[in-house]
């Protein structure tokens, strides 16, 4: 099977990217970035990484890997690029801000080293799917099981009490929203991927994806302009509340239906739009999209270890919008640039490793992680996780 690339897909992914850059900065680095964070804020919540899902989910079915032993593969090795990540990212510059000021937040969040972060989710979501294609199962039924555990997940989470260890609460939330890291729950979260794999088999099917992207705005702009005047407007009995942490980490029922219509009717946008593209955005498009992995880890690593340095020395954050929006300005250009040179120069992406260097680095990846575990965890009382703002001041 041939790879297939559309463009409008190429561009939701260049348009997430950058306003996840930008809502990161504002996130970690920001004390009160005010205007523009409210705008990157709300583009988290009506597109954020449900759209990288469903992204994820169309390029899962139109690549010419279809095989199940593939899909787990690629899956161990999200979950392993996951955790090299955790490590560099939030356990080491945690555990250097805990050496130089000995206070116990940082410590705590050296064990982030393991969370139900979004790369940690993809591995688990292309393990699930290669589990299903194992089982035979349908591109619609895949659906149909999604849904069935995204709204399982939050009567779960409403009904059921959350285990009182911490290590069993943060097992279970990789695959179901509990009280520990579960940002990104399998349960919760694969709708979005399954919508998207189902999408992506029948989009090549698709004669004419203009006059279909004019019949998709013509249903799905009323219909997600009538959805959220009433949910930002309306208490809905047992929803979270709009625009809420508890919102976007359960993302339930019409909710997640919502922001899929959101991403489709941007897609529909995109594909008009796609034309009047020139060659160089069209490459800069394609680019982001190819490299969402590098860039997601790449600028991680210039906002997390920074945001520790200036808790550890200074205690405070970055004053006003202005200069978050200067940095975050830097880390797109600094992440592209890094992307790029080592792209030219050093070719280097532990998932390419292979044989002998493949199995000692990703061993070695998969040691750390739990020598890190083993070491934090009873040395702290208080945990670290998305319900308590991760502990920091």
């Amino acid at each position: 099977m041939k790879k297939v690339r559309y463009i409008e897909v190429d561009m939701l992914k260049a348009l997430c990217i950058v306003c996840m850059i930008f809502n990161h900065v504002y996130e970690e680095l920001a004390a009160d970035p005010g205007g523009p964070y409210v705008f990157f804020d709300l583009s988290s919540t009506f597109l954020g990484a449900a759209s990288f899902m469903l992204c994820m989910g169309i390029g899962m079915r139109l690549t010419r890997h279809q095989e199940p032993k593939e899909y787990a593969v690629r899956g161990f090795e999200l979950l392993t690029v996951g955790q090299l990540l955790n490590i560099m990212r939030s356990a080491l510059p945690a555990y250097i801000g805990y050496v130089m000021t000995g206070r116990s937040y940082f410590l705590s969040n050296v064990m982030l080293v393991f969370e139900a972060d979004i790369l940690t989710f993809a591995g688990l979501a292309f393990l699930f799917v290669a589990l299903l294609k194992k089982a035979h199962v349908s591109d619609r039924w895949m659906v149909v099981i999604a849904l069935a555990m995204n709204i399982l997940n939050y009567v779960l989470y409403l009904t059921v009490e959350p285990p009182s260890n911490f290590l069993v609460s943060q097992l279970m939330g990789f695959f179901m929203v509990t009280d520990a890291e579960s940002y990104f729950s399998l349960s919760a979260y694969f709708v979005f991927v399954a919508i998207g794999y189902w999408i992506g088999g029948i989009y090549p099917d698709i004669k004419d994806r203009k006059a279909a992207a004019r019949r998709v705005l013509m249903v799905g702009v009323p219909a997600i302009t009538v959805y959220y005047a009433i949910r930002i407007n309306v208490a809905i009995p047992f929803y979270p509340e709009f625009n809420s942490d508890e919102q976007y980490i359960l993302n339930q029922g019409t909710d997640a239906l919502a922001n899929v219509m959101v991403a489709i009717v941007l897609l529909a946008v995109f594909c008009l739009i796609s034309d009047r593209l020139g060659e160089r955005a069209k490459a800069v498009t394609e680019h982001l999209s190819r490299n969402i992995n590098q860039y997601y880890c790449v600028s991680y690593m210039l906002i997390i270890p920074l945001m520790t340095i200036m808790l550890a020395i200074w205690e405070e954050y970055m004053p006003g919008w202005v200069i978050p929006t200067l940095y975050a300005v830097f880390v797109l250009i600094a992440t592209n640039g890094i992307i790029v040179l080592n792209d030219r120069y050093l070719h280097f992406h532990v998932v390419t490793l292979r044989g002998m260097k493949r199995m000692i680095v990703f061993t070695t990846i998969w040691l750390v992680s739990f020598a890190i575990l083993i070491y934090v965890y009873p040395r702290i009382t208080e945990y670290a996780t998305c319900w308590n703002g991760y502990l920091m001041p």
